[in-house]
């Protein structure tokens, strides 16, 4: 068991270090901000919501609340009908509509939990959350909520940039994606967002300072009308990479994770096999150098055994590829190290 470092400690060595230094958010983050976010609350707004009761079964039976894990499951369970060439005897129960069921009831439960307005999170807790991403030259996040883009628009100037603006056409009602900005300091949604959206092939961010109408209602209108945002849902990492590369704008994300240099931050990020394309991503990074992963509550759990064993696994992978030589012409190709730190000892919120 590795020991772990203080969150000041882990960014005070990773800044003293060459490169860039990048902080990647996953859904701790936003759950130590509020409440709706658990998995256990989104679960119980999908339920009263009207999640089907064979799908309520699923969650029982395995003991969890966790949207990605039965994905997989349903995802799994198509694979092994088809395997076996079973045949459906009740038409009811489809496990390819029941995927799609639980995937955009995860997005509705998200939604319909999620807090109103800024205030309902409060200024101390956004300002601090602006405090606590000031140090780092990028940040990213797997989380689909406002709460980033909230606390990005708490007081001026925001150090970062989101990669949307208006061209001398754009209307006043939306923003579009511009990947050809040249700003240093970015703010990337690696999975998608709430308030991103596909309308004939063009990536749009939804906007209130022009429109007057508060950004969770638009979300919610645009869901009523079935008119999903751009998220990415899926339960298993090759879907989740797959969607990513069918989108202009996650595919634009993604590319620029996988050419990070320097050092990796992460924090409330699980390290789970759903994510694997992240973490083949940093694998493959050769000038990536250093990552430091936040380990919340008791390292000895067994969930935070499997992370650590997951994170640790990556030295051997970039070991692997840099035997390979098929690494590119970089000229900073280089082992990865790997350090853990105290999660709790950040102040976030």
């Amino acid at each position: 068991m590795p020991d772990l470092l203080s969150f000041d400690d882990a960014l005070a060595d990773a800044k003293s270090q060459r490169g860039r230094c990048h902080i990647l958010l996953g859904n701790g983050f936003s759950m130590g901000a509020h409440k709706a976010f658990s998995y256990g609350t989104l679960y119980q707004q999908a339920k009263a919501s009207g999640l089907p009761t064979h799908v309520i079964d699923m969650f029982d039976r395995y003991g969890t609340t966790n949207f990605e894990e039965i994905l997989k499951l349903l995802d799994e369970g198509q694979w092994l009908a088809a395997h076996y060439r079973l045949q459906p005897t009740d038409l009811s129960r489809d496990m390819k509509k029941d995927y799609e069921v639980v995937r955009d009831a995860l997005v509705d439960a998200i939604a319909n939990s999620h807090p109103e307005i800024p205030d309902d999170v409060g200024d101390p807790k956004l300002l601090s959350c602006r405090s606590f991403l000031e140090p780092f030259d990028d940040v990213l996040t797997t989380n689909y909520d406002l709460l980033l883009y909230w606390s990005s628009l708490k007081t001026e100037p925001f150090g970062f940039e989101d990669g949307f603006g208006r061209e001398s056409d754009t209307p006043d009602t939306f923003c579009v994606h511009l990947p050809a900005s040249t700003s240093n300091r970015y703010l990337y949604f690696l999975h998608g967002a709430l308030h991103l959206t596909t309308v004939g092939g063009e990536v749009r961010k939804f906007v209130w300072n022009t429109t007057g109408v508060r950004l969770i209602d638009q979300i919610r209108a645009s869901l009523a009308a079935k008119h999903y945002p751009l998220v990415v849902s899926e339960g298993k990492s090759a879907d989740k990479l797959r969607r990513i590369e069918s989108s202009s704008y996650l595919s634009w994300v993604f590319r620029r994770f996988e050419n990070f240099q320097g050092s990796l931050l992460t924090y409330g990020w699980g390290v789970s096999e759903q994510d694997d394309h992240l973490l083949d991503a940093i694998a493959k990074n050769v000038s990536l150098d250093r990552l430091y992963v936040g380990v919340y509550g008791n390292p000895h759990s067994e969930d935070n055994k499997r992370m650590i064993a997951r994170a640790e696994g990556l030295v051997g992978r970039r070991n692997e590829v840099l035997a390979t030589g098929k690494h590119g012409r970089r000229k900073k190709a280089g082992s990865l190290d790997v350090k853990f730190f105290d999660a709790a000892t950040a102040k976030v919120w």
